[in-house]
């Protein structure tokens, strides 16, 4: 069985997600989260949370989408959408430094207010950084990350960089980069097992003009056998470990 700890499933179309979940469901995938950019989209992620078994939801927003829509009293908005007994984490959050980013102080504000939210209602996060590594661990370790559970989404890093995660033990989430990304595989090669998940980061991926080549949880297989390969462990325990991570993480 496998736990996908992050996707954007829920901005598939009808179609596209029905394949996605019958593609899930004969790869033994057991649990997809659903993450939230935006309020909005957000209670999308509860709508599927309601309608397929095997998603679940995280609701949050992310740094890029802060002026997206009106986030006026946006965290008691969040926590109202939290009574959803399938709403399990905080997500997507975290800082995102580019040229059209909004303000790092108004992201930081965001960010805290929204690890302040998993902090009070005991729920796991997981978090967005691009460009952004030192601000973004200063912040989690002011917050006393190390007393929530929490996820560093998408992992691209330096080993460095990892370690800084590891102290502040958070768990190190390991997307379909590193099959291709050798001195990414290197660097994960060094992490411990017991501090690693996985996920596909799913989305609808219209540009590929193949159907069959868009990222979905299927894909999970593929990570844990090149996981396998590059710790020289044999698939099943690979996958055993990455699964009671996830589990511990999401309380499930």
């Amino acid at each position: 069985m496998f736990i996908d700890i992050h996707t954007h499933v829920q901005q598939f179309i009808e179609n596209d997600l029905d394949l996605l979940i019958n593609n899930s469901i004969n790869s033994k995938i057991e649990i997809i989260i659903a993450a939230g950019t935006t309020i909005s989209d957000s209670k999308k992620t509860i709508e599927l949370s309601k309608k397929y078994e095997l998603i679940y939801s995280a609701v949050g927003i992310h740094p890029q989408n802060i002026f997206d829509e009106n986030t006026n009293d946006y965290i008691n908005i969040l926590e109202g959408l939290l009574s959803n007994n399938k709403t399990i984490m905080i997500s997507e959050i975290g800082l995102d430094i580019q040229p059209d980013s909004p303000d790092i102080n108004i992201q930081k504000e965001f960010f805290s207010n929204q690890i302040g939210l998993a902090r009070d209602f005991n729920l796991p996060i997981a978090f967005h950084v691009r460009n952004a590594e030192k601000e973004a661990l200063d912040l989690l370790e002011t917050e006393n990350i190390k007393d929530l559970i929490s996820v560093a989404h998408y992992f691209l890093g330096d080993y460095e960089y990892a370690k800084r995660l590891l102290d502040n033990n958070i768990y190190i989430s390991v997307a379909k980069p590193f099959l291709r990304d050798n001195n990414l595989a290197e660097v994960i090669s060094k992490l411990p097992l017991d501090k690693l998940v996985i996920e596909t980061d799913s989305y609808p991926q219209y540009f590929k003009k193949n159907r069959m080549r868009w990222t979905e949880p299927k894909d999970l297989i593929i990570i844990v056998k090149k996981l396998s390969e590059i710790f020289n462990k044999n698939e099943d325990e690979v996958r055993e470990i990455i699964l009671c991570n996830s589990k511990k993480i999401l309380k499930v």
